[in-house]
């Protein structure tokens, strides 16, 4: 038997990534998207498959464009409706991703939309008969200034601009067009705009009756200030927006009861600030009854579990079928799905555990579910639910699997000086055994509430392969636990979180007699950026650094970033004008000084998240400081660099950090 191959950058290009599943009504078949990167073409790639449920065969169902992506079943389960995005030719603008809809069981997609600005998050109505989606458009009441008429110069690409929130992370400056909803024919035929005005809309949801829709938006003047929103719901033959509920939540997925009169949300009302945890909300319709029907569940809703060779999914937190509601939340390093009676009671446990977390799910009308996997020891794969035992339909990186020496990681936990209990993993080098002294990186989570936990990341694959070995562990303020452990965090950053990273760091030294505590390393991106910052301006214990997407002055922050002023005020508190010191206490920047430490500064050009000024500051004061640092800066990419960025780049990416660690661990 040949030997494994250890963990390489262009593994990438061997990873195959479902994503999107979706069981069809009557439950006896799933459709999927299957993605793969060409570093060739410098893109993924991305066709709709299908799966047979009591077969498990899996075959391709679209080919020729790969861009096929959303699949999602007509009532019948006789049609599939999809987005795609049509080839351009060379020179050609890049065309935006229009709908298709496609008989199951053959023929050819037929295009139902052609507009300028492109379709997303498609829903088929109850009936069959209509197709709704969401696209961006200029607001028709919209009225025109006199410095908005100096724009009607289509040669000229000066920028006047009068809105709060102006640029997004992702889709770039704010060029007038708002997401509003459409409605189509099922058939093709008269696109029909349902919503109008200065705002924006998201989460929409049909209601059985076919005439009625449910979304969040924001419709008050100070929507972009206050970053928060409210329930609505429009007839599709009347024409307004109805506000449902009077207060301000976050909210992240709506399903609606079979009946019709009641809808439940994901989301939270702030009470806790915005560490809150999601709850399950049921909202009545008819008297307007608000109910958290997991009030007594503390844990967050959805897959908070950090990965990265996972394609984005559809939203179900939740799915309303039958009497019950079902949803995910993260645990512990794990994310089961779990289900709760539309009356409330006990959340009751479902699939899922240890190295089976549900990253995404579909469930048909009567009970199955089609859902994908996140696996430590293997990328994501799917799987289905009959209704009495789960089994695994694709076998897309078996191959890999088999022939790559792929890590496990040691879980451990330990007791933080605030009494609580931290968790962390460990993961060493292939065929290590403790034989000799090695380096140790300690790679810090995003968000703050992200998480790490039981998944294939291919990053830690890749720096453990290198022979170093990687520490990850979920600092006070991470997602995935009781809310009072996340909630704590906004106004006390770098407190209890620093001094849980630096004691696992003396945890793991003092367990295991093979780390070379002169070769220790740190990194980390967004959250993990910040927290890398701030750590090798408090303790020179580290011989290297790379910081990732990072912020260093939570002033500059505030006006430079796309959500600064709705981050800044409720993670540090306040404004900066008002509250210098409380940001600038928080800010590296102000005790750049104290650094030492090699650091490599990599950041994305086009992210408006974490701003370029940011890493431009740090850069500047590092080197006019004599510190040994580099700056790597990734054009036309974001904020999400290393999740869904330019194949190359993200290769790129990698060798940079592996360069410098192996420079200066060496």
């Amino acid at each position: 038997m040949s030997e494994k191959k250890i963990v390489d950058i262009m593994d990438l290009e061997k990873i195959k990534i479902p994503s999107a599943p979706q069981i069809s009504p009557d439950g006896e078949r799933v459709a999927f998207v299957k993605t793969e990167m060409d570093f060739e073409k410098n893109e993924y790639l991305n066709d709709l498959w299908m799966g047979d449920i009591e077969t498990e065969l899996v075959t391709q169902f679209t080919a020729g464009r790969r861009k096929d992506k959303n699949p999602i079943w007509s009532p019948d389960s006789r049609y599939i409706a999809f987005t795609s995005t049509p080839l351009s030719k060379e020179g050609e603008e890049k065309k935006k991703p229009q709908l298709y809809v496609m008989y199951t069981l053959g023929g050819e997609p037929k295009k139902i939309t052609d507009i300028d600005n492109g379709v997303e998050e498609i829903k088929w109505s109850p009936d069959g008969k209509w197709i709704l989606f969401l696209s961006m458009t200029e607001p028709g009441s919209r009225e025109v200034s006199e410095k908005e008429d100096i724009n009607e110069n289509e040669e000229s690409k000066v920028k006047v601009i009068t809105r709060l929130k102006y640029k997004f992370n992702g889709p770039g400056f704010f060029d007038g067009k708002r997401k509003h909803l459409f409605v189509v024919p099922m058939e093709g035929g008269e696109v029909k705009q349902i919503t109008d005005g200065e705002f924006d809309v998201s989460n929409p949801e049909w209601m059985s009756n076919n005439k009625t829709v449910i979304f969040s938006s924001n419709l008050e003047e100070d929507a972009d200030k206050e970053g928060k929103e409210y329930l609505y719901k429009i007839d599709l033959d009347k024409g307004e927006p109805e506000k449902l509920i009077d207060t301000l939540m976050s909210i992240s997925g709506i399903s609606a009861s079979p009946e019709g009169d009641e809808v439940v949300f994901a989301g939270h009302d702030y009470r806790k600030g915005s560490g809150t945890n999601q709850d399950i909300w049921k909202l009545r319709l008819g008297d307007r009854d608000l109910v958290n029907l997991t009030s007594g569940f503390d844990q967050d809703i959805g897959t908070k579990i950090s990965c990265d060779v996972r394609v984005s999914s559809p939203n179900q937190n939740p799915t309303w079928r039958g009497d019950f509601i079902y949803f995910t939340s993260t645990y512990e390093g794990d994310a089961p799905l779990y289900r709760i009676h539309k009356e409330g009671g006990e959340v009751e446990k479902g699939l899922g555990g240890r190295d089976h977390s549900i990253e995404a799910f579909s469930i048909s009308n009567e009970g199955k579910i089609a859902y994908t996997v996140l696996d430590t020891m293997k990328p994501i794969e799917l799987w289905i639910w009959d209704g009495e035992e789960s089994k695994q339909i694709t076998h897309f990186n078996d191959e890999y699997v088999n022939e790559t020496n792929i890590q496990g990681h040691e879980h451990f936990t330990f007791e933080s000086n605030a009494g609580h209990q931290v968790e962390g993993w460990l993961m060493t080098p292939p065929g290590f055994e403790g034989e000799s002294k090695i380096p140790l990186i300690l790679h810090i989570h995003g968000g703050p509430r992200g998480a790490y936990g039981n998944s294939f990341f291919h990053e830690f694959q890749y720096l453990a392969s290198q022979g170093w070995a990687v520490l990850f562990i979920n600092p006070y303020g991470s997602g995935g636990y009781w809310e009072d452990f996340q909630a704590g965090l906004p106004g006390h950053y770098f407190e209890q979180d620093y001094d849980d990273l630096m004691k696992a760091v003396d945890v793991i030294i003092e367990d295991k007699d093979w780390v070379d505590e002169d070769r220790l390393g740190v990194t980390g991106g967004s959250y993990g950026g910040v927290m890398t910052n701030w750590i090798i301006t408090h303790t020179d214990r580290f011989a290297a650094a790379v910081t990732l997407r990072s912020i260093s002055n939570w002033y500059s922050f505030f006006g430079c970033s796309d959500i600064g002023w709705t981050f800044g005020k409720r993670e540090i508190g306040g404004t900066p004008w008002k509250d210098e010191e409380e940001f600038m206490a928080k800010s590296p920047i102000r005790y750049v000084e104290n650094v030492s430490t090699p650091t490599m500064i990599i950041h994305s050009e086009l992210d408006y998240r974490c701003p370029m000024e940011q890493a431009e500051q740090l850069y500047i004061a590092l080197k006019y400081l004599g510190v040994e640092t580099e700056f790597v800066r990734f054009p036309e990419e974001n904020h999400d660099l290393s999740r869904s960025g330019k194949p190359k780049h993200r290769k790129e990416r990698l060798e940079h950090i592996s360069r410098w660690f192996k420079k200066y661990l060496s």
